[in-house]
């Protein structure tokens, strides 16, 4: 039922949006972390629709409740953010709040309880996907409604992943970045990227971070032809 329900979201979506097609710097053939700029739900809503890898998204907990849905909606997004009379926005997030959770069963999300202990539940559910051949969708920006295309500052807790990861299976996690070009129409995939053994955890984390945020930008320039 939950891949019919996706399917139906998936093939509106693709009228919605048009066609997109998939490029790769190497295809990955293994469980991987894939990793794109949100853009206000551009990144994963055009990485979910065309990219041919099922992947499950990471989604803040909260779009995955009704009750903490209409509280988020009601309370910051419509109210603060876009500033909508409160009557208003009560109106327009009940049916939003309805469908939100809906979605996110739909997609398979994984609930991500940002800033609690509860945290450690989203690694725990993320790497038994992995080990069982799943991937993940993570969009880390810090600045989540920056619509350019520009991948600005992430959160790197998500590389955290990796202990869990190699602890459970023995092998390094692969990090994947993903680009999507409205320009090109189409959805990059660059380099993958691991966990060398050579330095500290927290040396290599600091080194993944810079070097997908480089494949980020190698990326970038090569859909504008700078490289």
């Amino acid at each position: 039922m939950r891949n019919i329900v996706f399917k139906i979201f998936r093939f509106f979506v693709r009228g919605y949006i048009g066609r997109y097609s998939v490029s790769y710097s190497n295809k990955i053939d293994e469980p991987a972390v894939y990793v794109v700029h949100h853009q206000n739900l551009s990144g994963p809503t055009f990485s979910l629709a065309w990219f041919d890898v099922p992947m499950r998204l990471w989604a803040l907990n909260v779009f995955c409740n009704w009750r903490t849905c209409f509280s988020q909606y009601y309370d910051y997004t419509f109210t603060k953010r876009f500033g909508m009379p409160k009557v208003i926005a009560a109106i327009v997030a009940f049916p939003v709040s309805l469908a939100a959770p809906i979605l996110m069963w739909a997609i398979n999300a994984i609930p991500v309880y940002r800033g609690t202990r509860d945290i450690v539940k989203t690694f725990r559910q993320t790497v038994s996907s992995l080990t069982h051949g799943q991937s993940i969708l993570i969009c880390p920006d810090v600045d989540y409604v920056n619509k350019g295309q520009h991948m600005g500052e992430m959160y790197d807790g998500f590389l955290d992943l990796e202990r869990y990861y190699i602890k459970e299976s023995g092998r390094h996690l692969a990090f994947a970045p993903l680009y999507i070009s409205r320009a090109s129409r189409c959805v990059y995939q660059g380099d993958a990227v691991y966990f060398g053994t050579e330095k500290s955890f927290k040396q290599e984390k600091v080194n993944v971070y810079n070097r997908l945020k480089q494949e980020l930008l190698d990326l970038e320039a090569h859909d504008k032809g700078e490289s």
